[in-house]
Parts: structure tokens; C-alpha cells; sequence
């Protein structure tokens, strides 16, 4: 072999092991991004959850449970419910959410809005959300997928 083989072969791997290494960092750059994501969207939820009055939140998800009497407390805070999960879902739809995350996260939503308070009180928000057709056609199935799993 000729030294500009050499020279040529060492060029190459220098350049296939660099390429290799920018690959891994940009891996480990965006599951560093995912893990930030859901650290934040963990806080602001637990953030709503301190905000949401504790026997609604205990009734929505135990239909046995009574159903607190409504007031405007309890509508602002199912508004704040669900314009994050609208974040959310528009974070997911363009792509910013991997799909794995967003399975674990979308369970949670169903088992939300599905809940009795929030179907009460989602008849007094609609309109908040009349603009977004796109959005209200994805809680719309959302919600009936989980009565069609209930029959």
C-alpha cells in the first residue's frame, strides 16, 4: 500500500469515528431535552393538582365518591386542566413529545377527563376552546374511546 492510501484510510476513519461521535451526542442531547420535558410538565401538573380542590379532584376519580357542588374555583381550575393538556397535545402533534412518553401521559388525560367533575364542568368551558376545532375533535375522541372500553 501506497503512503496516500494510508493517509486516506486514516482521514476516513477519522472522519466515520467523529460522525459516530456526533451521532451519540445528539442521542444523548435529546433524551437529555425529554427528561427536562417531563420534569417540567411534571411540575406544572403537580402545580394544577395543588390548585384543584381536593374532593373534586378524590371525586373525579371515584365515581362513589360525591360530587362537590360547583363553583368558579372549580371551573378555572378545569379550565387550567385542560388548556395544559392542549399544550401538551400540540407539544406531542408536532413532534416534541416522543410517543412513548405520550402513551404514558394520554392514559392519565382519558382517566381525567373522563371523570364526572370534569365532564360537568367541560360543558361550561367548551367555548373557551370553540377556536380549536382540531383539539375538540381529539378530547372528543378521547372521551368516547373510554366509554367505549367501559361497555
Amino acid at each position: 500500500m501506497t503512503p496516500t492510501i494510508w493517509v486516506s484510510l486514516g482521514q476516513l476513519s477519522t472522519l466515520l469515528i467523529g460522525s459516530l461521535g456526533i451521532g451519540v451526542a445528539l442521542l444523548n442531547q435529546r433524551r437529555q431535552l425529554n427528561a427536562q420535558m417531563f420534569i417540567e410538565f411534571s411540575r406544572r401538573f403537580e402545580d394544577l393538582l395543588r390548585l384543584f380542590p381536593t374532593e373534586a379532584w378524590l371525586a373525579n376519580r371515584n365515581p362513589t365518591q360525591p360530587l362537590p357542588p360547583p363553583s368558579q374555583e372549580l371551573t378555572d381550575c378545569t379550565l387550567y386542566c385542560v388548556q395544559f393538556i392542549a399544550d401538551v397535545y400540540y407539544l406531542r402533534k408536532t413532534g416534541y413529545i416522543p410517543k412513548s412518553l405520550w402513551v404514558l401521559w394520554e392514559r392519565e388525560i382519558v382517566r381525567t377527563l373522563s371523570g364526572p367533575v370534569f365532564e360537568r364542568e367541560w360543558t361550561k368551558i367548551r367555548s373557551e376552546f370553540s377556536h380549536d376545532s382540531e383539539f375538540l375533535r381529539f378530547l372528543s375522541a378521547l372521551t368516547h374511546r373510554k366509554r367505549m372500553a367501559a361497555c
